[in-house]
């Protein structure tokens, strides 16, 4: 027990160090979110927003609505869903009649053979658009603010080396506890991971919420053909781009999406799909079970037959993990209304370590009502039955 003992008094001290240094990046990167955007370039570029849909959620108009406000002059706009029945489609339809001076095509089905359904429709819709200089693939449930093409473009511009830019988002709960665990798991785990990884190392990874690339970078790439078969299309997005010889970076604009998690198992299953796709793409992921500091907190306090330094530790443990997630949801995300879910925080942990455990038992996935293999190589395999 001396062993185990010492082993999780190990990870406390890599898991508060964690806790620390994420802060650290954190307010790095909320100071430079603060300052004003880059301006934009004497011949502005044309901008292909592409969206691909899947889908009807009661935020989606709300959320299409924040880019028909985008205050920026040359935007032409791309929705795309797999076939005519999806009810998504309507929605910018719709939407078009109130904005009618922003230019919009409405593109039905993608390109054939792809396994990922998704890219499927980006190649369709940027096959579409010939003219942009720059393109920039959103989710479909992510909103924006005004300045955001803005900030996108002007970053991208000042960098002749910058290649892809990508978001980090804050999440914002619809209603059930599933939700307000899956928006705990993106806004105090996977926002501040990144931005410490941004700051430690060169980015080599997108962000799927969010991704801007210019067309040269995207041509260098092979376009969105060559991650037709990727299940983490958007890493795969930045990593292509950067063995090319372009660099990646985070944009200072942080854009937002609603969690619609009705029941456990939807938060479970989402979270178990990045769990996998994380180990396959980037398999050092593994080693983030040494910063699940609750679990190793508990595991010293009976390894230990609660000695008062494992009771000790358990509640520095807590102090810091809650205040660092304080500190992403009141200041960095700019989201003080979630903090009233800090009291989540230790149920959602201990969560998150079932899951990485959970998620070495198997390469199966769980995606848009799909069961998929990830290969070895990162592509996808339908799975029968």
């Amino acid at each position: 027990m001396k062993i185990i003992a010492d082993f999780a008094t190990a990870c406390v001290a890599i898991s508060l160090t964690y806790y620390v240094a994420a802060a650290l990046a954190a307010i790095r990167f909320t100071l430079r979110a603060a300052l004003p955007a880059p301006p934009l370039p004497e011949t502005v570029p044309r901008v292909a927003v592409l969206k691909p849909l899947h889908g009807l959620t009661q935020s989606l108009r709300d959320q299409i609505i924040s880019y028909f406000k985008l205050d920026y002059p040359r935007v032409d706009y791309y929705f795309g869903v797999s076939d005519g029945t999806d009810r998504a489609a309507q929605v910018p339809l719709e939407l078009h009649q109130l904005y009618p001076q922003r230019p919009m095509e409405m593109v039905v089905g993608g390109e054939p053979g792809c396994a990922n359904r998704k890219v499927a429709k980006l190649i369709k819709m940027s096959d579409l658009a010939k003219h942009a200089d720059l393109f920039v693939m959103s989710d479909a449930d992510i909103a924006v603010d005004r300045d955001h093409l803005r900030r996108l473009v002007g970053e991208l511009a000042a960098d002749n080396k910058l290649g892809v830019i990508s978001c980090i988002y804050r999440a914002l709960p619809s209603g059930p506890i599933a939700s307000r665990l899956e928006a705990l798991a993106v806004n105090t785990d996977f926002a501040p991971m990144v931005m410490l990884s941004a700051a430690i190392e060169p980015v080599r990874f997108a962000l799927g919420a969010t991704v801007a690339i210019k067309r040269a970078t995207l041509d260098a790439i092979g376009g969105f053909r060559a991650i037709r078969d990727m299940l983490a299309d958007d890493y795969y997005i930045g990593k292509l781009a950067a063995d090319r010889g372009w660099d990646v970076a985070l944009s200072s604009s942080i854009v937002t999406t609603i969690t619609h998690e009705r029941t456990f198992a939807d938060f479970w299953n989402h979270q178990l799909r990045w769990a996998r796709t994380y180990r396959t793409t980037r398999p050092l992921s593994l080693a983030t079970i040494l910063i699940h500091g609750l679990f190793w907190a508990l595991v010293l306090l009976v390894a230990s037959g609660a000695s008062a330094f494992s009771i000790k530790a358990l509640v520095l443990v807590l102090v810091a993990r809650l205040t660092m997630s304080a500190l992403m949801l009141r200041y960095v995300l700019g989201a003080p209304e979630l903090t009233r879910d800090i009291c989540l925080i230790p149920l959602k942990d201990l969560c998150m370590t079932g899951i990485w455990f959970a998620s070495l038992l198997s390469n199966e996935v769980q995606w848009a009502g799909r069961r998929l293999e990830i290969l070895g190589d990162g592509t996808l395999r339908e799975v029968d039955g």
